[in-house]
């Protein structure tokens, strides 16, 4: 499991490191002004909170514990736990708020704001070591765990319905990838959560599975990066992100499409960068930026 864990995770971290020279940026300044090399290596909220889920997962011996996982978040807010230099960096505004609603002594399930004006990326971001830990338990109820972790700070169904076509597809990577070209992994990936879905959750959820429906009529794949947005909507991040590796060949150019289309820069390119480390394999990151990545090492022993 080690490898993987790995190589997804450092795909990420780079990722959100490469990204924060575009972050907030416009797509027609980086036309310009291209990010195309690592410069201060600094990395955010993203690959913290990655790291907060993965350190609870691994210290209690693969076993999902919810208000651990919580308690990990609010120690990384107050006190600068898994960050890169002693400081919580980069937070957005949904986390912020079921992170504070925690530490105010509010009940864990009603801390997350669930309406739709809270449809961030903050939950996708962190999921991936979720599908490692469902990786080790395939009994697990997949749609039930990846709904709860996410709603410990992102409660909307539409970030719920993210998370697990995020984590079918990375699930898909992980079993598959010496089998099938990337692009058909995509496709097998969401069509496998779509089925899922089907069975597990009810009329309703599956109803606001229209969010996703470019993901799931493959219609994204076949834009040009003018109809691709690149914002903190949830949605938005992961069709980019998909986008980029459906329509690059390595890591480094699809990590450099993801950070160059600007905007959330740096979530788009923690996530594209996660499932490019998958399926690319720790050797296919530039060897640059994984030296100039900031405390690299902590991030090594937390993956083990």
């Amino acid at each position: 499991m080690t490898d993987y864990i790995l190589n997804g995770v450092l795909g990420l971290a780079v990722g959100d490191a490469l990204g924060q020279l575009a972050q907030g940026k416009t797509r027609e300044s980086l036309k310009f002004s291209p990010v195309l090399e690592m410069k201060q290596g600094l990395w955010s909220d993203d690959t913290s909170l990655t790291l907060c889920t993965l350190a609870s997962l691994r210290e209690n011996d693969w076993r999902l514990d919810y208000h651990d996982l919580l308690r990990r978040f609010a120690k990384w807010l107050e006190y600068g736990y898994l960050t890169p230099e002693g400081a919580a960096f980069d937070i957005g505004a949904t986390t912020k708020q079921a992170l504070l609603n925690y530490l105010n002594g509010v009940p864990l399930e009603r801390c997350a704001p669930r309406n739709e004006w809270n449809c961030g990326n903050g939950s996708l971001m962190r999921i991936l070591p979720v599908e490692f830990y469902l990786q080790a338990h395939p009994e697990a109820g997949r749609y039930e765990i990846i709904r709860n972790v996410s709603a410990l700070t992102h409660a909307h169904i539409c970030c719920t319905l993210g998370c697990f076509l995020y984590c079918a597809v990375a699930g898909e990577i992980i079993q598959h990838r010496e089998r099938f070209k990337l692009a058909t992994l995509l496709v097998r990936g969401v069509v496998r959560a779509v089925d899922d879905l089907r069975q597990v959750a009810d009329a309703d959820d599956n109803r606001e599975l229209h969010y996703y429906s470019r993901i799931i009529d493959r219609s994204v794949y076949e834009l040009t990066a003018a109809e691709i947005e690149s914002s903190g909507y949830v949605v938005d991040t992961l069709e980019a992100a998909l986008w980029c590796l459906a329509n690059t060949n390595s890591y480094r150019e699809c990590l450099l499409w993801a950070v160059n289309l600007g905007d959330d820069a740096d979530t788009v390119a923690a996530v594209a960068g996660s499932l490019a480390g998958l399926y690319y394999g720790y050797d296919s990151i530039p060897h640059e930026w994984l030296a100039g990545l900031k405390n690299k090492e902590m991030i090594v022993r937390v993956c083990g």
